[in-house]
């Protein structure tokens, strides 16, 4: 919040507003009197003039009562009590003034003020910020930020060049904090302006140097839509704010911005719904709020099985461990443990003898183990094991009969809907 005061009235903004030029902004600002919190009666005073400037040219005026010459009208609420006045910078006008802070110069008259008329002409007041257009930035210059020619310069300094190749998925110019579409390439919007109350992100299709957001659309179908995984976003300041914050990826989808063609073209862009993980902290984060002009660019992290239905079809069983076995006498002798679900696409069933695998018969009666279905007449292949099989112990075979206290482990894969 800022404020300034000229004798007892006090002209009060809340916050600062930037806008990217071509884009619409509005603006209220607040006259108390005496203190802050007391709001001025607006009935009182005969007229009210917002001159908005950049710098020190004056680019707009706003009055009321409106009066031919000025830039659009200005609405004093009269009836609510707040003190309130407000005005909105159109995207003509906006297009129109310098990039730079921005000022206004609010004048309230009192032409019935005893013995005379009164004005009161406050000092100038810092509402924002005019962002210059990046896809209309014509280059020039030299020195810190480089120099050279066409639309995003080039040339020598401390940057040089494009920077917006310094990261794989471009950068991104911030157009808005109300979460309304970007209008065109390059821009993306988010819903506020404080990280921990953004629940989505709008981006263009095109990033700033006109490329397709091919790794964001890959990611967002094959890994989020198609593979059912978790995705992690995180947004970064391109200036050296050190300000980041991750995003869980909750949901996505195309948005139509250009009708006709469908949502996927170049001119349309990705909504992605998205919830706080963490952000920036620390001494060295020198920025806490996103804000309109901001470049922006991401990166993209997978994990994890979102829920039961992307479970894999076959997961290793936890049953049919330490099981006590019948003590065996030679070979084709029953062991008492049974396989309990039917191995995941015929899959090899693993059999281990306190802790020490053993073979296990593919068909075959030659081996130390095998399974079968019939009371051990016919040795089961691996493929053909099915719950109830039961393991039968060839002790000759093998070298050694089992005892009542060796324990069996059986571990195969089963169907993941089985075993929950």
């Amino acid at each position: 919040m800022a404020y300034v005061a000229k004798d007892d009235i006090i002209l009060y903004s809340e916050s600062e507003y930037n806008f990217i030029q071509g884009g619409n902004q509005a603006y209220t600002l607040t006259l108390y009197k005496d203190f802050i919190g007391n709001a001025l009666n607006l009935n009182e005073p005969t007229s009210f003039h917002v001159a908005v400037y950049s710098d020190d040219v004056k680019y707009l005026q706003y009055s009321y009562p409106h009066y031919t010459g000025v830039s659009a009208n200005l609405d004093v609420d009269l009836t609510g009590n707040t003190g309130n006045i407000s005005f909105t910078i159109d995207p003509t006008q906006s297009g129109s003034i310098a990039a730079g802070n921005l000022f206004v110069e609010v004048t309230v008259i009192y032409e019935n003020f005893y013995p005379r008329s009164k004005s009161y002409v406050f000092p100038r007041l810092l509402i924002g910020e005019a962002i210059q257009d990046p896809n209309n930035n014509t280059g020039g210059g030299t020195g810190d930020n480089g120099g050279g020619t066409g639309d995003n310069g080039g040339g020598t300094g401390d940057n040089g060049g494009s920077s917006t190749n310094a990261t794989a998925n471009g950068i991104f110019t911030i157009e808005n904090i109300d979460g309304s579409n970007p209008s065109a390439p390059g821009f993306a919007a988010v819903n506020s302006d404080a990280p921990g109350q953004v629940s989505s992100i709008i981006f263009r299709n095109l990033n700033t140097d006109g490329i397709r957001l091919t790794s964001l659309e890959n990611f967002l179908t094959k890994r989020i839509t198609n593979d059912g995984i978790n995705g992690i976003m995180t947004i970064i300041d391109v200036d050296p704010t050190n300000m980041y914050a991750i995003y869980k990826i909750e949901s996505w989808e195309r948005i139509d911005i250009t009708a006709g063609g469908g949502d996927a073209e170049d001119s349309d862009g990705i909504k992605i719904n998205i919830s706080l993980e963490a952000n920036s902290t620390g001494p060295g984060v020198t920025k806490s709020a996103w804000s309109v002009g901001q470049k922006i660019t991401f990166n993209l992290d997978a994990h994890g099985i979102t829920s039961a239905s992307t479970l894999p079809d076959g997961i290793l069983t936890y049953v049919d461990k330490n099981i006590n076995s019948n003590a065996t006498i030679g070979d084709n002798q029953p062991t008492g443990v049974l396989v309990s679900y039917s191995p995941y696409q015929d899959s090899y069933v693993m059999v281990e003898v306190n802790g020490i695998s053993v073979d296990v018969g593919n068909g075959t009666k030659n081996t130390d183990s095998y399974f079968s279905g019939d009371g051990g007449v016919t040795p089961t292949t691996i493929e053909e094991i099915r719950a109830g099989d039961e393991l039968y112990w060839n002790g000759t075979h093998a070298g050694y009969d089992l005892e009542v206290d060796d324990q069996i482990n059986l571990l195969y894969e089963a169907k993941a809907d089985d075993l929950r």
